[in-house]
């Protein structure tokens, strides 16, 4: 229930961490950090108007924890 799919695009399309991926095993999320009720321009680090609701920075852990505990 804490899990959203955007269907949108995100403000780093130019984004090249794919050409990394093409070489090497690996993961790309992006964890949503805008409070209920904000602009979404609100959640994207290189707008002027950034203004994330911290508590996702536990979520964002919790998710990496479990993806590196996972590994074999």
């Amino acid at each position: 229930d804490r899990v959203v799919t955007l269907h949108a695009a995100i403000p780093f399309s130019g984004e090249d961490h794919s050409l990394f991926l093409n070489r090497i095993p690996g993961t790309y999320a992006f964890v949503g950090v805008r409070r209920a009720g904000e602009p979404i321009e609100n959640a994207y680090p290189h707008f002027p108007t950034f203004d994330p609701d911290e508590r996702a920075i536990g979520v964002g852990v919790r998710t990496m924890v479990s993806w590196l505990s996972s590994r074999s």
